[in-house]
């Protein structure tokens, strides 16, 4: 055996070449990573095999997943698409909420080429059924293709001419079409350093912020610069209580 000490195996079948392979892992090491694992090997109806047919997911991708648990450093920037698919399934599988959310920060915030444009399509629509995977892929892919809509002829240009291709292109452009550009982010005031602006607010410890300029609320006309000492604002050489003063 490569490795004495495991305990449980899983077994794959490549469904190509029938060819069969499997991988050693610790019941111990698998329960403490996962609530599924937990109860299937250590539960009331827990598992009596020590061998375990994996028919839903290939020796890569569990291997990746393994791996995982065993908390080994998996670059997940590395993956493509489908093999992030794969694992979020198993994540979803297994009740793995912050490797999911791993997942999906990935692949919301990867860089978009117009070479992984349909692939990512293509692997979105096949994971329709994990719908948060599904989404985040349709939302990057149709982002980038409403931003860069030559990128669309290129890809006419590129791809054969097929059902499976064009259908996913056609989809894509479609939900690109409805995608909303994203509003920047609203400025931060330069005088009082908060969003929403301060503008006639009152003054206080929690929203003072050095260097703006503020006004007395009795109508004096001329404006101050803030610092602050302690609980009162210092503003050139006249000292006053917070209450006493606005924002502008």
């Amino acid at each position: 055996s490569p490795n004495p000490t495991s305990d449980v195996s899983f077994t794959f079948v490549d469904k190509s070449t029938g060819e069969k392979s499997e991988l050693s892992a610790h019941k111990l090491v698998l329960a403490c990573g996962s609530s599924v694992f937990m109860a299937q090997f250590y539960g009331l109806i827990k598992e009596k095999e020590d061998s375990i047919a994996v028919k839903d997911s290939s020796i890569t991708t569990f291997k990746v997943f393994l791996d995982i648990l065993y908390n080994k450093k998996v670059p997940l920037k590395s993956m493509d698409f489908q093999l992030l698919g794969e694992l979020f399934y198993l994540a979803d599988k297994h009740l793995l909420d912050p490797l999911k959310d791993a997942i999906i920060e990935e692949v919301s915030t990867r860089k978009m080429v117009t070479e992984q444009v349909l692939e990512g399509a293509k692997v979105a629509e096949t994971h329709a059924h994990l719908p948060k995977f599904s989404e985040a892929l349709f939302e990057v892919c149709s982002s980038y293709l409403k931003d860069n809509p030559e990128s669309a002829l290129e890809m006419c240009d590129n791809e054969e001419v097929s059902e499976e291709n064009s259908l996913p292109l056609h989809r894509l452009m479609a939900r690109a079409n409805k995608t909303k550009h994203k509003a920047p982010p609203a400025p931060i005031c330069s005088n009082c350093k908060h969003d929403p602006c301060l503008h006639g607010e009152e003054l206080t410890v929690d929203n003072f912020a050095a260097g703006s300029i503020v006004q007395c609320s009795s109508g004096h006309p001329n404006y101050r610069t803030v610092n602050l000492e302690g609980s009162i604002v210092t503003y050139v050489n006249i000292k006053s209580r917070f209450s006493q003063w606005q924002y502008q």
